[in-house]
């Protein structure tokens, strides 16, 4: 399992990436278009198939343009996704650069899982004390 800030996450998403890149241009890989997500995914699920990410917030367009393509590829291998955010799936990435291509993400995110807001409740967990 792998838990980890959303910020910091989606760096090593974009390290990971550029790694990718520079590793399949020394291959020689003549093909123009390197697949630069799927080295991401297996490094990602070889850290193991539980993936918390907190704070999942989006609010630069090059994440934007990943997201749909990493975590679909993440849940057909498997992935289980657990996050928290500040907002619901449908308000992120709002007013983004190109937002109407990062919707269908937010279509995939709300077919894959199961949003639970804790604003339905009266309890705020942000003031309860540890045990």
């Amino acid at each position: 399992k792998q838990m980890v800030h959303y910020h910091k996450f989606m760096l090593n998403v974009h390290q990971f990436m550029h790694q990718s890149r520079k590793e399949q241009q020394q291959n020689k890989n003549n093909n123009k278009e390197f697949d630069l997500i799927g080295p991401v995914v297996q490094h990602i699920l070889q850290q193991g198939r539980l993936l918390c990410l907190d704070e999942f917030q989006v609010t630069d367009v090059a994440d934007a343009m990943i997201l749909k393509e990493l975590f679909q590829r993440l849940w057909n291998q498997g992935c289980v996704l657990v996050t928290t955010s500040n907002r619901p799936p449908r308000d992120l990435y709002l007013h983004g650069l190109q937002r109407d291509r990062f919707v269908p993400f937010i279509d995939l995110l709300e077919q894959r899982c199961r949003v639970v807001s804790l604003m339905d409740n009266e309890t705020d967990y942000r003031m309860m004390m540890s045990v």
